[in-house]
């Protein structure tokens, strides 16, 4: 969660969070309550370089839950 006073400065979270090497991983965005709610779609072996680049990025950031991905495996 990308927490911010105003959609206008969560969005500018949001943008740093794009312009950083994790834009890549962002696979949805919604804005609500007062936060910008980005889901990362990251394989396991990339969690560690995720969670201190987020942190080095955009500070503001709250991390939640981390889920499997779902799905067809392979198909």
């Amino acid at each position: 969660m990308l927490t911010a006073n105003t959609e206008e400065a969560a969005r500018a979270h949001l943008a740093a969070l794009l312009h950083s090497p994790l834009g890549v991983y962002v696979a949805q965005t919604a804005f609500a309550r007062g936060a910008m709610r980005v889901l990362l779609d990251i394989a396991p072996e990339d969690i560690d370089f995720t969670m201190h680049t987020l942190i080095g990025s955009v500070p503001e950031a709250a991390i939640g839950a981390l889920r499997p991905r779902t799905g067809n495996k392979g198909a």
